[in-house]
Formats: structure tokens, C-alpha cells, sequence
């Protein structure tokens, strides 16, 4: 039997685990666990116990998925955290590894340089790697080394703090991407910083890797990402900030699946570039008759949409997504994110006193997920339209759209600028509202709808 009954260890949040896999994992291997009972941290390193002295993952049985979960949560906190994690035990340092270096972030040369040696003498920590993100590089002024060691116990993520501004050796790229062609499961890139573009493209320069998506910072069409993109054929999913569709014809993207761009960008494709479109994040719409264009242009095939529209004071009208749209042209799309922003200089949006009419039967017809962030709701007008009128005027909205849909599971909206809520409808119809996670309706929801 395990030295501890009861493991506790320390942290602020842990995904969710379904309580019958825990009564389970608890029947079956002596140790209780409860959900509210697990947490992780790292004490200056170390990982602690409440009721024993040390954990040892071989010793209390603790499922490896259980593990796979703390280590997950570790790494999106600090990768330099997630370094230790291997030492913690060889019975779960595959897990740990696999975690670590499912996506890994190059922050200097240095660091992408030992990384790229670890990749091509390491083949198992080769084939976990699925993407890559990426910083603006400052080279380092100190010896660099490619031969030096990778533990990922070490920190080896760290920037060096002797580091300077000034452009990466082509040379050293090129190291870099020869090792990058050893992944042969790396198929996207996050890019955290627009002006590593520069880099990745000289990364990325006379080499095999086809990528499938580039996600993070949108991405200006300059010479060096022009280049980069003409040789990614089979690139899927792509961010940009750019206005000119006749650049984005020139680069011959004609697998593009997941897109997100300004409107003037996209009204200027062609069927050819618009044909496989299914996620679409629509940046600069000025008016209903855009949202208009974007439903005639690509509405029958879209799984996600996400507008963000700006709009004035609109003589106190309150916008709601269901109203003016030829919605049932969408008959595939699932999740809706209306997003209404307002330009700096109309920072206040007024409500008159009438109630607009909701046409709540207005939906695509397969919706499931319809998130509103109106900007009345984010608006300090409270001593021109008090607060609690605002609320009940958007919760009267969810529930409407929730009663007259046969598809629609929630209705989120965002209040303040701040948080989100929640609406749905329980299995005996009554109306429910609670908090919820930004991370159900922030701008990177859209792009993983199925």
C-alpha cells in the first residue's frame, strides 16, 4: 500500500478531472483522490506533500494520465518550471519529456541552437515535438556553443541577460533548420512577436519542412514572409494583418482552411483562395452590410465565424447578433462570436430608453455557441443608463435565443470588458447563468471549433 492515503499537492488550478475516473483511480489503487484535493506547485524547486515527506510517482501509483494533466498544467505556466519535471521520477520522465517538449519556446539563438542540437541526437525527444514557438532572437554575445548539452533540468529556455539586439548569423539558421527537418511531426509555428518573422523565414530557408498552420502575432506581407509563405504550398491556417488581396494572390495559398484578416483583405479573394474556408476571423468590419458580404461569400461552408465590427453610437440602437442577418445561409456554422468595437474617439456608447425588438428565432440553423460582446456592456455610461438595466436587457436576450433554438447549447456574454457569463437552459427548462473561463469566448476560441 502507497506510504500516503492521500496526495495534496499544491496549486491555484488544475483542469477539471470527472469524479468517477478519480473514484475509480481510487478503488484501484488504495489512494484517495478527490477533485478539489489536487493541486501542483513548485516550492523553490521541489515538489511537497502534506502528509509525507516526498512524492514518488511509483510509490503511490498516481495514474500517468493524472500526471500528464499536472505536468500540462505546469508547462503553460513557466517552461523553465516544466525543465524539472523530468528529474522528478523515471517512472514518469517519458511524460514529462513528452510534455516539455510537445511545443517548445526558442527565445534567444542560444537557446534554439542547443535545442536543435538536442532534436538531432535525441530522437525521442524528437518525435514529440508538434510545434514550435517562437521570440524576436537578440544574438548573444557570449560563445556559443552547438555542441553543449540540452538538460532540461537546467533551464535551457533562459535568455541570456548579456543579450543584444542585432540580427542572427544566416549561418546559424541554417544550423537550426537542418535540425528542424528531423521533426517530422512538427507541423506548426507560434509566432510570439511579428518581428521574428525575419528569423523564422532565414530558420526556415532551403529546407523541407511544410508547415500546416502559423498561429499567434498576424503577419505583414514583407519581403521576408512573402518568401517564407510562397514556400509553405500546404499551409492551412494563417493570421494577417494586411489589407492588399492581391499580395496574398501572388503567394498561391490555395489550401487556406482557417483564416483570420482584416475585411478589406478578404472581400478581396477569390473563390480559388475562399473555396476550403471553414474558420474565419473577420477584423475591421465597418457595417451590417460587410457581416452581409461575408455571409453571401463564404456562409454555406463556415463552421466558426468571429466579426469583430465597429460601431458608433448607432442612435442608441443595441446591435443584437440575431437581428438583419441572413443567417439560415450558414447552415454549417456551429460557433458565433459577435464582437462590436468602438473607434477612441466615441468611446462612450449611449442606449436609448426603447427596448429593440429581438428576432430570436434568427440563427443559423446548426448553431451551438453564440458569444456576444456588445459594446454597451463594456461602455461607463452607468449614470446615463444604469448597469443593472444593461444586464437585464442582455440576459432577456439569452434567454430568448436560447428558448426558440433547437440546436443552441449556451449564449455567452462579456460584461465590463472584464468577465464573461454564461447562459444556458437546464433539461427541465429553466434559465441558468454563471461565470465562466475567458478561454470559452477570448479571440482563440474560434479556430478550434469541430
Amino acid at each position: 500500500m502507497a506510504p500516503c492515503s492521500r496526495i495534496s499537492i499544491f496549486a491555484t488550478a488544475l483542469r477539471p478531472i470527472p469524479r468517477s475516473r478519480l473514484e475509480t483511480w481510487s478503488a484501484q489503487t488504495s489512494v484517495s483522490v478527490f477533485p478539489f484535493e489536487l493541486y501542483f506547485v513548485t516550492q523553490k524547486g521541489q515538489l511537497v506533500n502534506d502528509d509525507c515527506d516526498s512524492i514518488s510517482p511509483g510509490h503511490t501509483h498516481v495514474p500517468v494520465e493524472l500526471w500528464r494533466t499536472i505536468f500540462e498544467f505546469v508547462r503553460a505556466y513557466s517552461q523553465h518550471d516544466a525543465a524539472q519535471l523530468p528529474l522528478l521520477s523515471k517512472a514518469v520522465r517519458a511524460e514529462a519529456e513528452s510534455v516539455l517538449y510537445h511545443e517548445p519556446h526558442l527565445a534567444s539563438l542560444r537557446a534554439a541552437l542547443a535545442f536543435a542540437d538536442t532534436v538531432s541526437s535525441a530522437p525521442r525527444r524528437a518525435r514529440s515535438v508538434k510545434a514550435i514557438s517562437f521570440a524576436h532572437w537578440p544574438d548573444d554575445k557570449a560563445h556559443l556553443s552547438v555542441t553543449r548539452a540540452f538538460d532540461v533540468a537546467t533551464a535551457i529556455f533562459d535568455e541570456d541577460p548579456d543579450a543584444i539586439d542585432r540580427s542572427p548569423a544566416m549561418h546559424r539558421c541554417r544550423m537550426v533548420g537542418t535540425a528542424l527537418e528531423k521533426l517530422r511531426r512538427l507541423t506548426s509555428i507560434t509566432i510570439c512577436d511579428r518581428t521574428a518573422m525575419r528569423t523564422i523565414a532565414a530558420v526556415f530557408d532551403k529546407t523541407r519542412v511544410r508547415l500546416l498552420r502559423i498561429v499567434g502575432e498576424h503577419l505583414v506581407l514583407d519581403q521576408p514572409t512573402v518568401a517564407f509563405l510562397k514556400s509553405q504550398q500546404r499551409l492551412q491556417e494563417v493570421r494577417l494583418y494586411h489589407r492588399d488581396a492581391e499580395d496574398l494572390e501572388t503567394l498561391g495559398l490555395r489550401r487556406i482552411r482557417v483564416l483570420s484578416c482584416p475585411y478589406r483583405l478578404l472581400a478581396g479573394l477569390s473563390d480559388d483562395h475562399l473555396c476550403r474556408l471553414t474558420h474565419l476571423n473577420v477584423m475591421s468590419v465597418m457595417s451590417e452590410d460587410d457581416i452581409a458580404g461575408i455571409i453571401h461569400a463564404v456562409g454555406p461552408q463556415l463552421v466558426s465565424l468571429r466579426p469583430e465590427q465597429n460601431v458608433w453610437k448607432q442612435q442608441g440602437r443595441r446591435l443584437h447578433p440575431t437581428n438583419g442577418h441572413a443567417w439560415n445561409q450558414c447552415p454549417r456554422l456551429k460557433f458565433l462570436h459577435v464582437r462590436h468595437c468602438q473607434p477612441h474617439a466615441n468611446a462612450m456608447c449611449y442606449l436609448s430608453d426603447a427596448n429593440d425588438a429581438v428576432d430570436a428565432s434568427n440563427l443559423p440553423p446548426a448553431l451551438e455557441t453564440l458569444v456576444w460582446s456588445p459594446a454597451w456592456t463594456r461602455a461607463r455610461t452607468n449614470h446615463l443608463y444604469p448597469d443593472e438595466r444593461k444586464r437585464a436587457e442582455i440576459r432577456r436576450f439569452a434567454e430568448m435565443v436560447l428558448r426558440a433554438s433547437g440546436t443552441l447549447r449556451s449564449v455567452i456574454y462579456e460584461w465590463s470588458g472584464e468577465s464573461y457569463y454564461k447562459t444556458f437552459l437546464l433539461a427541465s427548462g429553466e434559465w441558468r447563468e454563471i461565470p465562466t473561463a475567458a478561454a470559452e469566448a477570448d479571440d482563440e476560441v474560434w479556430r478550434d471549433v469541430r
